[in-house]
């Protein structure tokens, strides 16, 4: 069983909101909710998201709904996620674990299950999804991490073990992984990029 794990505990600082970053509203709509809806049109089994002391109100909006919410520290990315990779350790540590970033609201179902596919075809037990660095200067968007000209997407998978895991990184050049929404010009991009679609 593959499970998502929607990361929405950061503190969003650099949009400077006075609200929550997963309940920025996009097109009427808080944008954890194109998440949701997004992987909801993939092949994922279940969904969970992971909160923290920095998002009380995407928790609670959250709860209404009925999702299944883990409560982190929020003291960075990865503390938060040793906590969830021992949470689901102590269940099964078998699982297989898709991580993705609540500001990537673009992340269709069928990427994620093209991910999802060469993971199943890899013999490591994690993978990370990176995006060209010529996706980001093609919109203009600055990128919060470069590594041998490739960044990052936001989007994981690992087994639910709590340790080190073997990964492969995986390129796959689609705008939709690289707009995190960070700041003012990135939420710029997308509302053009909604339009078009």
């Amino acid at each position: 069983m593959v499970t998502a794990v929607i990361m929405a505990g950061g503190k969003g600082t650099r949009l400077k909101l006075t609200g929550e970053k997963p309940l920025l509203k996009l097109k009427d709509r808080p944008m954890i909710d194109w998440v949701i809806q997004n992987l909801k049109k993939s092949s994922i089994e279940k969904l969970v998201v992971a909160t923290s002391k920095h998002t009380p109100q995407t928790h609670k909006y959250l709860e209404n709904r009925g999702m299944e919410i883990i409560k982190t520290p929020g003291n960075g990315y990865l503390e938060d996620l040793k906590i969830i990779l021992s949470y689901f350790e102590a269940k099964d540590p078998s699982e297989v674990l898709l991580f993705i970033s609540s500001d990537l609201p673009m992340v269709k179902g069928e990427i994620i299950d093209e991910i999802l596919s060469r993971y199943h075809e890899s013999h490591l037990p994690a993978m990370c999804v990176a995006v060209p660095l010529e996706i980001f200067n093609k919109y203009d968007l600055k990128p919060s991490f470069v590594w041998e000209g490739i960044v990052p997407s936001g989007v994981n998978i690992l087994r639910s073990l709590n340790k080190i895991q073997d990964e492969e990184v995986i390129l796959v050049p689609k705008i939709e992984l690289a707009l995190n929404i960070n700041t003012c010009h990135d939420i710029k991009v997308l509302e053009r990029l909604l339009v078009i679609e």
